[in-house]
């Protein structure tokens, strides 16, 4: 016995062109009725300027989610910024620069606070490029008032935070200067430090001008296995 008869491929495709048939067919009766007693086919452009003012309308409400999405971007980016500039943990007089990332201030109590600057890591005083970015952070910050957002404590005993003078987020800037790295260990989801990185590389910034730099943390590695 036969079994059923399956449809042709062209009579798939005729029934699948049926809807958009009728579609273009009435278009063109509208467009025939209109230039006939218009002189004119001007619906398309009605149609576009309908649906134009449709867009326009939804996107200009507050409540659009494009909108949304961008003013949440703005402000994670003021956050990271540090603007507004967050509330410090300690506030004083830098005393003492160590090294690239370490400094000592005095607070109003005559109290002396060791801080690391979170995030970063800069070459060592005796490793290339040591000494030069020990001046760089003189520079900014020696001998003037800083704000710390305190993070806890690090292994050694200082207080891990970042540094700020006045609006100046000094951690990030020691990276966009070129005198750190971003310590992908100790803040690996931050990632303005690590596009500033990668800006401060891109451009042979500081140390990045150098052929090969070696991250502190390789070079720490390396004193310690060489030593007798």
């Amino acid at each position: 016995m036969a079994g059923p008869v399956k449809p042709s491929s062209s009579r798939r495709k005729d029934k699948r062109w049926h809807p958009w048939r009728n579609l273009l067919i009435a278009l063109l009766a509208v467009s025939a009725f209109q230039y006939v007693n218009d002189g004119a086919v001007s619906w398309p452009a009605l149609v576009t300027a309908r649906i134009g003012d449709t867009l326009r309308d939804y996107a200009g409400r507050p409540e659009a989610s494009w909108r949304e999405a961008a003013d949440k971007l703005e402000d994670l980016g003021a956050q990271r910024e540090g603007n507004p500039v967050p509330a410090f943990g300690l506030t004083g007089r830098v005393v003492r620069v160590a090294d690239g990332d370490t400094l000592s201030l005095l607070d109003k109590n005559n109290t002396q606070h060791k801080i690391r600057l979170h995030g970063i890591d800069t070459p060592e005083r005796d490793q290339p490029y040591g000494k030069a970015a020990w001046k760089a952070l003189s520079t900014m910050v020696a001998g003037k008032t800083v704000g710390v957002v305190v993070l806890g404590k690090d292994s050694y005993g200082r207080t891990d935070g970042t540094v700020y003078l006045d609006e100046r987020n000094i951690n990030l800037a020691m990276v966009a200067g070129g005198h750190a790295w971003w310590y992908r260990y100790y803040a690996k989801d931050d990632r303005l430090l690590a596009v500033t990185e990668q800006q401060a590389r891109e451009q042979k910034r500081g140390l990045w001008a150098q052929p090969d730099p070696i991250p502190p943390w390789d070079w720490r590695r390396q004193q310690r296995y060489s030593k007798p």
